[in-house]
């Protein structure tokens, strides 16, 4: 008599594009798309079709390269050239609500930080700030003026305490003197100023240039037509004077910066080509004070800086791989006592670079490789920093693809979304398994290139798409814009355990529990070892109670989350087969709880 055997489907975890179909634990899928699960409706229990994405607005029609949503009603989008201020988000913009707000923007990804109500943005070109409905350059913004000399005396060059740096945002300075009552002239801490007005405030009045005092800009020298008085106060400064000290290339240090993140109440910079591999920081909560100083050189000069990362208080930065250095430090705050706060370089122990980019994924420090997603783990034993890979399961495909190099990520319900030329692979936080020295990630693999998609935003717990040609799309619904989402799971090829005998399938055997859902239907397709294509073998609504948008040509008065689908499959003398769950209907998704088929075990395979 045959042997019986009853396969179960179930436990879903994510697709495996690594293995020959065979060799794929029945758990997972070899070739599944468009499928997700969603947490929220049955805390992961089931694979179903993924939300649908539609179009919010048109901004623009060039590539949409960052959004910011600024408030619950402005948003601030980067289309081509020109940035926008959409004033009604998230609804539809027209010519009243949708505004241009600047007109010479970098053609490339730009970052963005919010700093109590003003909003910084670096392009890579200029760096910016948006507040009041303004955009402007922030060296026109009023940038902080430090008084980089005090205590300086009348007549003498030189001399002074050192009290601030100068900004490289800004050539004005400021230099305090205290009077003698003796000298008219007092000297500035540099020589070769620009021919900007030099103001001084004496014992509290304003002077003006050429009225009250003249002005050597060659030497640095100040003369006061009238000798200024003692302070009241003996010792106290009772001069300042404020000029102006162009440094080329200063501002630029920043202007060209194409990242930017917000870390320890200062931001940080980097991305400058012209200093691959530098990163530069402002001062505590002042976007628009960045000292000549505060920078740090992380590594050798001919390997830039691909990422940054903030996590357990420390300021991860990832470069490029560099098979001759190290390609990953990490800077963490440290009290000096005459510097203050500081954020020294130290050498991580990870040697593969990052090729395009990284992340803090639910405290999982994460980057792309050139092999996929890495891992920054730390040993117990000695705390050293160690590289643990992530996305072996989808190295295959997403390494491949075209432009991998521009990949997106960003986190959204738990999942890492990894945008790679119009395809999303999505990592699963709650999905995990061990590898030889850490862990990796379940994947799933969506298709959304028909949205032409350049990056992604997350906000709210909402998922944004900025297209390439302007469009901006919301994750959402039951369709792709008004089209269809093809979507389905497929089963491995899957020899029942029994690798060298032949298999007849029970007819009467075949069972699949399937998640309610408003007008669900799913669709069941059956390949074997026989056959190249799949075999269309049957469908069943899966359609919930709910009477919000119901199409009664497709309407079932099931109220449970929980219903069935019962398929006859007959082969007969197979080694393998592969079931597919799929739909390919406009707003009919589906989603499975599990599956099961039986077979009986015959005779072995002669050829």
């Amino acid at each position: 008599m045959a042997t019986g055997i009853k396969r179960i489907y179930t436990d879903f975890k994510g697709v495996d594009f690594l293995e020959e179909p065979s060799l794929v634990d029945i758990t997972r899928s070899p070739d599944a798309l468009n499928v997700w699960k969603n947490y929220k409706d049955t805390q992961g229990a089931c694979i179903e079709t993924r939300p649908g994405y539609r179009k919010l607005a048109q901004i623009g029609t060039s590539a949409i390269y960052g959004i910011f949503i600024f408030s619950t009603s402005i948003a601030i989008v980067h289309s081509g050239n020109k940035l926008y201020e959409w004033n009604n988000f998230p609804n539809e913009p027209d010519t009243d609500n949708l505004v241009e707000i600047y007109s010479d923007m970098n053609n490339r990804r730009s970052y963005y930080n919010k700093v109590d109500e003003k909003l910084y943005i670096n392009d890579g070109k200029t760096y910016l700030v948006y507040y009041n409905h303004v955009c402007k350059k922030v060296v026109n913004d009023d940038p902080f003026i430090p008084t980089t000399t005090i205590s300086r005396t009348a007549g003498n060059i030189g001399g002074g305490e050192t009290l601030q740096d100068v900004n490289v945002l800004t050539p004005k300075r400021t230099n305090s003197f205290c009077a003698d009552g003796e000298n008219k002239v007092f000297y500035l801490d540099t020589t070769e100023i620009d021919t900007e007005e030099v103001t001084a405030k004496v014992n509290d009045i304003e002077m003006t240039e050429n009225t009250d005092f003249i002005v050597d800009r060659v030497a640095g020298k100040v003369t006061f037509n009238q000798t200024p008085a003692e302070p009241n106060l003996s010792g106290e400064d009772n001069i300042f004077i404020t000029f102006s000290k162009t440094i080329e290339g200063y501002a630029e240090r920043i202007n060209k910066c194409t990242q930017a993140l917000l870390f320890d109440n200062r931001l940080f910079f980097a991305g400058n080509p012209d200093y691959p591999n530098a990163v530069f920081h402002s001062e505590l909560n002042n976007p628009q004070y960045i000292s000549d100083l505060n920078y740090y050189e992380d590594g050798a000069g001919d390997s830039r800086i691909t990422g940054m990362t903030v996590g357990n208080n420390i300021l991860w930065v990832f470069k490029n791989l560099d098979q001759n250095n190290a390609n990953v430090f990490y800077h963490e705050p440290t009290l000096d006592t005459e510097a203050g706060k500081i954020y020294p370089s130290k050498q991580g122990n990870v040697s593969i670079g990052c090729y395009a980019g990284s992340t803090n994924f639910q405290d999982d420090i994460v980057y792309l490789s050139r092999y996929g997603l890495e891992g920054v783990t730390t040993e117990k034993i000695d705390s050293r920093q160690v590289v643990a890979h992530r996305s072996t399961l989808v190295d295959v495909k997403m390494t491949n693809e075209s432009g991998y190099e521009d990949a997106c990520m960003v986190v959204w319900k738990g999942y890492l979304a990894v945008l790679v030329d119009g395809r999303i692979y999505l990592a699963d936080s709650r999905q995990k398994y061990a590898s030889l020295n850490s862990f990796e990630y379940e994947w799933f693999y969506w298709d959304i290139s028909n949205s032409k998609p350049n990056i992604l935003k997350e906000y709210d717990d909402e998922l944004y798409i900025g297209a390439k040609d302007g469009s901006i799309f919301i994750i959402e619904g039951t369709n792709d814009n008004g089209e269809t989402i093809l979507s389905y799971w497929t089963t491995p090829m899957d020899n029942f355990g029994y690798d060298n005998q032949l298999k007849t399938t029970n007819k009467r055997g075949g069972i699949t529990k399937l998640k309610t859902i408003q007008n669900g239907r799913i669709k069941i397709a059956r390949r074997t070892d026989k056959s190249e294509e799949y075999k269309y073998t049957t469908e069943k609504s899966a359609n919930g109670f709910k009477f919000d948008n119901i199409n009664f040509a497709n309407f079932s008065f099931v109220t449970t989350n929980k219903s069935y689908m019962i398929y006859k499959i007959k082969e007969k003398k197979i080694n393998e087969l592969s079931l597919k769950f799929y739909s390919d209907e406009k707003d009919k998704p589906f989603g499975i709880y599990s599956a099961t088929i039986e077979a009986f075990i015959g005779g072995y395979i002669k050829k």
